[in-house]
């Protein structure tokens, strides 16, 4: 490809121009997003950053304006001859070889023409050589104006030609250099033509490389623009001019950049020049450190002086595109300052613990990958005109050594505001590649802060905007090193690897080179056609995904809802008479034609209270032995006449006796049991229904005293079924998901003998109850009486649809128990049956084979460890509350710096807190644990559940979450001031009974491994088990505590949880209990007398996460003490009266709403005993209204800020009802915020 570069056609055109515009709309997308001023963190820090920023934004877009207009002049006509100078210099010092090459190569140009030697040094030898080979050798007495007046000397004194060609004396041209060139003069109008400037030594060094991939980008596309703008560069090396023109400048414009400003001159005066693309000469490259540093401190100083001195002067004279390239390009030296401010902003972060921008990461990065692509791809497509396919590529060497240049280009434009001239480098002599190691230092320097900013900023506050500080700051300390290694010079010309590795590895190392090369340039080729699609789909996706980003976290926002695991279950109903009871035997037979398991064996008991003895006790020890679970429908049928109110008694007590045997009896059995107690209390073929309207609350009333009686008597492996008949009105039935560990539905497809005669699926069965359930309940469902008839021979069809329905649609069936009985006497009322029973079973039970999943294999039972020393939590109180800030930090708004937390910290010593529980795992731990202790406040730390938790699984796995306890115990033991461990044993928030009872049996069993080997190590450290406060908590405390090796239990108790419950658990014995999280308000609810010495509450803030709020904390969103506070203040010290809330409500509009309708909604405060609103409400009272987003449940997931003020206007939205406004009240003297929730309408009557 070299020298036969052309310029791009139509389409090419059409191509870069739309890619250009594509990346100034990243660009605009980009600084729309940054410069949010919710994202601004430390203001002086963000104004560094922005300007950084805006450097390398108004960087790239000018590269891309000199992308955007590529042209190669063609070769004229040569119209007449023109005489033609050659001039190169030398200046003292310079070898002697080189100058001579130069001068041979010279002499060898086919194009008639007088070459000059402008020799500073008036050296002998080559005056000799110049008489010897026909060279005019020009001298003088003095250096003034440097290079530019050893030419113009030259010009005055010898030289006359029309032409004037300067050549570096390191550059050799090829013998047809001036063909190219010198028809371009045929238009008088040209001053000069410039050619690339290549190198030839760019494998010599490292420093040589990166020194030409500096230029090749400017020396391809961007000349060749610059060309179609008429604002062509003169370069010092291989530019020819016109003599007229340099004659109308007075010669050869003198300074550091003599070349840019001659140019500057000739255009001022209104010559023009052309910019031939192609390698007539070949120089050398700065191949050290020092010569590099000098070139480039040279051309820094050189461009400040021609900007700041020249341009102004010039500034009228110049084109528009001209102004614009002047003014421009020296800004490229300006790098030095932006890098330093690169390196500053890093250190300094870290350093204080700040940070300039707080943003969404995750935003930041959407909006930032359309200009990382956009620059990429541009870069790409762009790279089919530089001037050799080895040039392509990203030059990161040239980019790395750019950066370590950043002292030097400080230091031009610092003695250019000073104006001084720059101190003098020596230039290095032939084949002497050492390097002053003096000229890092600078580097060292910004190496060693940042390493020592990356030690003392993470220790002093780790969060991921300081590791990512830390990222920054070690990628510069990388690059600075990468200078270092430059200064060594342990590169090519050591021969390091010529001389240590042998031929045939250097032969590999050169073949995979090779095949790098062309893979690369594989992928360039493909990489450069589809630039533009791939642009386009970058913008496309980053602006939609980021779109959709916010679009989830606000009018798509998903709530998270935890799937239980369970187990699925087959199971058979299979009585041999009219009974209620099973065959077992019968039952096996089944299992063996069928190819079956049955995980379920369900039999009917009646209400007996007159023989209490009698229990199915060897039934349902065969059941065991088929390694089912029973399930037991308990009928309250009345046994005595006069009671047909059978469930108001049992709520009332009348049957306690009864319940309570019954209760022994399963508590004996010690195995998981389903019981479906008072099934389809809704139908009135039963005597246990009544039709009265309080008939759902007897209901209820009787099924939770029946299960608080199996609890009491340690029943604790009962499941209880709640089974209604008709999907309509059940919910008015339901007790509680606290009172319900699964939902029974009886499925039966009486087909033909339906009442109304009409034939139904299986999904027109289900779907109402499906539908209902969805809206009060996540418990499992097990369709407790299933089948079809047989009477139209259609029943395999309709089970096998049935099936196919279950696996696809109504995922929360879990349990199938097929009604296998051929005795039902159930027969629908007015429809025919001839026969004395409804015949259900089937032959094709294997269709259901999928549920087969049954209860896990049964464990040797957990041993008791004997005897038990408990370690005290210490005789101090406890003022606790639970720090969930930064909690899944990757999905929370809060980030918990050190300053953050200190201010927190210092909150909770005014309030009276002595100790913070937090789950860890996170990656505030060390800011949590570190600060806590400096502030002297205690910790409980507790291990959290694994996100998918399963204590069933190999003991490997199980082995290596011990591990990781130990692990963390390790990093704990530094710190003084933690107080206790903790673990959870909420395992009912991931498992459903009965998969429960295994899962927590296989929990225990690794508890208790662990516990032992952590009380074997830490023998001082206290070890608290965390439970929910609920019905099961008492026996599960003392079933599980003789099996622990544990301290203290803490209670987690909700703020629906009464205040009796709380006294009874507390107040019930020895083992040690404390309230571990709890409300403020609960606290206030209990008797004075109770012992409140160990307390924590619930949450010290108010929680937001992407898809989830809570306002539980002490404190809101905005960190501002809430009621809560003060109520918490008051508890711990009872002569300070917890502070009311303001009295605040919000005025809503009375009339019904419609999705997109602007209202207006308003304020309303009682204050001194009247209710007012608008410009009555006092100046000094703030205002500020928020839009709660809920899900159908009504739990919030989301908050979007509407304003401030008396009154807001809210646009309604769609499914309204959904919303909630939160105003906030913040008084004159300010104690803290009152908070009101309303809904956006109002209920209007008919």
């Amino acid at each position: 490809m070299k020298n036969n570069i052309k310029e791009p056609n139509k389409a090419e055109e059409r191509t870069i121009k739309l890619l250009i515009v594509l990346g100034l709309f990243s660009i605009l997308n980009f600084l729309f997003f940054f410069f949010q001023p919710d994202s601004w963190g430390n203001l002086l820090l963000f104004a560094l950053l922005m300007i950084t920023m805006l450097y390398s934004l108004v960087k790239k877009l000018y590269m891309w304006y000199n992308y955007s207009n590529i042209s190669v002049p063609e070769t004229p006509e040569l119209e007449k001859e023109f005489s033609v100078d050659i001039l190169t210099t030398y200046f003292p010092g310079e070898p002697y070889q080189m100058i001579i090459t130069t001068l041979e190569a010279i002499n060898r140009i086919t194009y008639p023409h007088t070459a000059y030697l402008c020799d500073e040094a008036n050296d002998p030898f080559l005056k000799k050589f110049c008489e010897d080979n026909g060279i005019v050798h020009v001298t003088r007495n003095n250096r003034k104006d440097a290079k530019a007046g050893n030419i113009n000397n030259a010009l005055r004194k010898a030289a006359s030609g029309d032409i004037c060609v300067v050549l570096d004396p390191d550059h050799i041209p090829e013998p047809d250099f001036l063909d190219e060139i010198v028809p371009h003069f045929s238009d008088p109008e040209i001053g000069f033509v410039q050619i690339v400037q290549a190198y030839y030594n760019t494998k010599e060094t490292l420093v040589a490389r990166g020194a030409a991939e500096q230029t090749f980008q400017f020396y391809g596309p961007m000349m060749m623009t610059l060309n179609s703008y008429g604002t062509v560069n003169a370069i010092g090396a291989n530019c020819v001019f016109r003599r007229k023109a340099l004659d109308s400048i007075g010669g050869h414009s003198p300074g550091l950049c003599e070349d840019m400003h001659t140019a500057m001159n000739l255009y001022s005066k209104g010559w023009k020049a052309v910019y031939v693309p192609k390698i007539l000469a070949q120089g050398l490259a700065p191949s050290n450190l020092t010569s590099y540093f000098k070139q480039q401190l040279k051309w820094s100083r050189g461009t400040f002086d021609l900007l700041f001195k020249v341009y102004p002067k010039l500034y009228k004279d110049f084109t528009v595109r001209q102004k614009i390239h002047f003014a421009v390009l020296p800004l490229h030296y300006l790098s030095g300052v932006i890098c330093l401010i690169n390196f500053l902003i890093p250190i300094v972060s870290l350093l204080f613990s700040t940070t300039p921008w707080n943003g969404n990461i995750i935003d930041f990065a959407l909006v930032l990958l359309p200009v990382i692509m956009s620059s990429l791809l541009i870069r790409t497509y762009i790279q089919k005109w530089v001037i050799d396919k080895k040039e392509r590529g990203f030059h990161v060497i040239g980019g790395l050594l750019q950066i370590n240049t950043w002292w030097i280009y400080i230091l031009g434009l610092f003695y250019t505001l000073i104006d001084r001239k720059i101190p003098y480098l020596p230039t290095p002599k032939e084949n002497e590649f050492a390097t002053n190691l003096r000229i890092v230092v600078p580097n060292l320097v910004i190496a060693i802060l940042s390493i020592l900013a990356i030690i003392i900023g993470l220790r002093r506050d780790l969060t991921p905007f300081s590791i990512v500080m830390a990222g920054f700051a070690l990628f510069n300390a990388l690059i600075m090193f990468f200078g270092i290694y430059l200064a060594v010079k342990a590169t090519n010309q050591n021969n390091l690897l010529k001389e240590n590795l042998q031929k045939s590895t250097l032969r590999s190392l050169q073949n995979i080179r090779s095949g790098s090369l062309n893979i690369a340039n594989v992928l360039f080729n493909i990489t450069r056609k589809a630039a533009l699609p791939l642009l386009l789909a970058a913008v496309i996706f980053a602006v939609g995904f980021k779109q959709k980003h916010d679009y989830l976290r606000w009018k798509n926002v998903y709530p998270s809802y935890l799937d239980k695991m369970n187990s699925s279950f087959l199971g058979i109903y299979h009585p041999p008479e009219d009974t209620g009871l099973v065959n077992i035997s019968e039952i096996g037979t089944i299992e063996i034609d069928q190819n079956v398991d049955f995980d379920v064996i369900s039999f009917y008991l009646g209400w007996n209270d007159e023989e209490m003895d009698q229990f199915p006790f060897k039934l349902m020890d065969s059941i065991t032995e088929m390694n089912a679970l029973p399930l037991i429908t308990w009928e309250p049928w009345p046994s005595r006449t006069d009671d047909q109110n059978i469930l108001q008694t049992i709520a009332n007590g009348g049957y306690d006796p009864y319940i309570r045997q019954f209760a022994k009896n399963l508590a004996t059995y010690d195995r998981p049991v389903f019981l479906r107690f008072a099934h389809e209390f809704d139908n009135p073929q039963y005597p246990w229904f009544k039709s009265t309207p309080g008939f759902p609350a007897e209901f209820k009333s009787a099924w939770k005293r029946l299960h608080r009686i199996l609890k009491e008597e340690a029943a604790n492996k009962v499941m209880m079924v709640w089974n209604p008949w008709r999907a309509e009105g059940m919910r008015n039935f339901y007790p509680g998901d606290e009172f319900v560990d699964w939902i029974g539905v009886t499925l039966l497809n009486y087909g033909p003998l339906h009442s109304n005669g009409q034939y139904y699926s299986f999904k027109e069965l289900y779907q109402n109850f499906h539908d209902k359930l969805f809206w009060f309940t996540r418990k499992p469902v097990m369709l407790a009486e299933f089948g079809s008839v047989d009477i139209d021979g259609r029943q395999d069809e309709w089970l096998k649809e049935a099936a196919r329905q279950l696996s696809k649609e109504f995922e929360e069936v879990k349990a199938v128990v097929m009604f296998n009985s051929a005795y039902d006497n159930n027969i629908p009322a007015g429809r025919f049956y001839k026969e004395e029973y409804i015949d259900w079973t089937t032959d094709s039970l294997g269709i259901f084979k999928s549920f087969q999943q049954g209860y896990p294999p049964v464990n040797e039972p957990t041993e008791m460890i004997g005897q038990k020393s408990r370690i005290s939590l210490g005789q101090d109180s406890i003022k606790g509350v639970i720090y969930k800030k930064g909690l899944d930090w990757r999905d929370n708004y809060y980030v918990v710096t050190r300053k953050t937390f200190k201010k927190d910290l210092k909150l909770m010593k005014e309030l009276g807190i002595n100790t913070i529980q937090f789950t860890g795992g996170n990656i505030y731990d060390y800011n949590i644990l570190k600060y806590s202790e400096d502030a002297g406040i205690k910790v409980i730390y507790q291990f959290g559940l694994p996100e998918d938790p399963n204590f069933l699984e190999d003991e490997a796995a199980l082995n290596d979450l011990k591990q990781d306890v130990f692990e963390k115990l390790e990093d704990l033991a530094e710190f003084r001031n933690l107080k206790a461990i903790s673990f959870d044993f909420q395992l009912e928030e991931y498992f459903n009974k009965p998969l429960l009872f295994a899962q927590r049996d296989g929990y225990l069993r690794w508890l208790k491994n662990t516990l032992i080997e952590i009380r074997a190590n830490y023998p001082q450290l206290p070890v608290v088990l965390n439970l929910k406060l609920n019905s099961e908590t008492r026996n599960l405390i003392s079933e599980i505590d003789p099996k622990l090796p544990v301290d203290s239990y803490g209670l987690i108790v909700n703020e629906n949880s009464k205040a009796e419950e709380v006294v009874d658990i507390v107040e019930s014995g020895e083992i040690p209990v404390f309230l571990s999280s709890v409300s403020p308000k609960l606290i206030r609810e209990l008797p004075a007398n109770l012992d409140k010495s160990k307390i924590v509450f619930e949450n010290w803030q108010d929680e937001r996460k992407s898809n989830r709020l809570s306002f539980d904390g002490l404190l809101d969103f905005e960190g501002r003490k809430k009621s809560r506070f003060t109520a918490a203040r008051s508890i711990w010290n009872p002569s300070e009266k917890p502070t009311e809330d303001l009295t605040v409500r919000i005025l809503k509009p009375a009339i019904p709403l419609l999705t997109g309708e602007k209202l207006v909604y308003k304020a309303y405060l009682f204050h001194n005993n009247n209710w007012i609103s608008g410009n009555k409400i006092p100046n000094d009272y703030k205002f500020e209204w928020s839009l709660i987003k809920n899900d159908i449940f009504g739990n919030p997931m989301a908050l979007r800020k509407l304003g401030t003020g008396i009154s807001v206007e809210v646009s309604i939205p769609e499914d309204y009802y959904r919303y909630q406004l939160l105003l906030t009240a913040v008084p004159p003297d300010y104690n803290h915020v009152s908070r009101t929730f309303s809904t956006l309408n109002m209920h209007l009557n008919p």
